[in-house]
């Protein structure tokens, strides 16, 4: 039984305990629409990255020998062009675990809005010099312009996406969870 002067029912010897914690303090803040925009925008990117990737299999020999010509090497004296599928596949690995962070930033965790956020940088930097590979891309065919468009919608999505995680009701909701 609590008294007047021992609210909390505290014994002799033992610290005071804590006072219970409020309703607002027990409920997860609500989690604003920028961040489930952020979400939306961080998965369509990753989506169009693995599928520009899977192109990028089937244009690799082709975009290979394009810069060769673009760069006014003999193709004839290079021999067989083999393509680096190293990029390709390790590309697609960092958009699974790029995927993986996402789901991370969405509950909440800061940490995984930092890392999006490098990661983002890093790519669009990088977009931003594969524009001035676009040219290459266009004159392999159909598929080296999908690929081409990809890319841009990709960059685009990414520029959004960091938008969206810093707008202010994310930052509270970042600093609340």
């Amino acid at each position: 039984m609590t008294t007047p002067n021992d609210p909390y029912n505290q014994q002799p010897g033992y610290p005071p305990q804590a006072p219970p914690l409020s309703e607002s303090e027990l409920r997860r803040p609500a989690r604003p629409k920028s961040v489930d925009t952020a979400y939306l925008l961080w998965l369509i990117a990753a989506g169009l990255g693995i599928l520009g990737n899977l192109i990028g299999f089937a244009t690799a020999e082709a975009v290979a020998r394009q810069t060769l010509e673009a760069m006014n090497v003999d193709t004839s004296a290079v021999g067989a062009i083999q393509p680096s599928y190293g990029s390709l596949i390790f590309s697609l690995v960092v958009s699974v675990l790029w995927i993986l962070v996402v789901m991370q930033m969405r509950k909440g965790a800061n940490w995984a809005r930092i890392v999006l956020t490098v990661l983002g940088v890093l790519a669009i930097i990088g977009g931003l010099f594969g524009l001035v590979a676009i040219g290459i891309l266009f004159s392999v065919g159909f598929l080296g312009v999908i690929q081409a468009l990809l890319s841009l919608a990709q960059l685009v999505l990414t520029i959004a996406a960091i938008v969206f995680m810093f707008k202010a009701d994310s930052n509270q909701y970042f600093k609340a969870s």
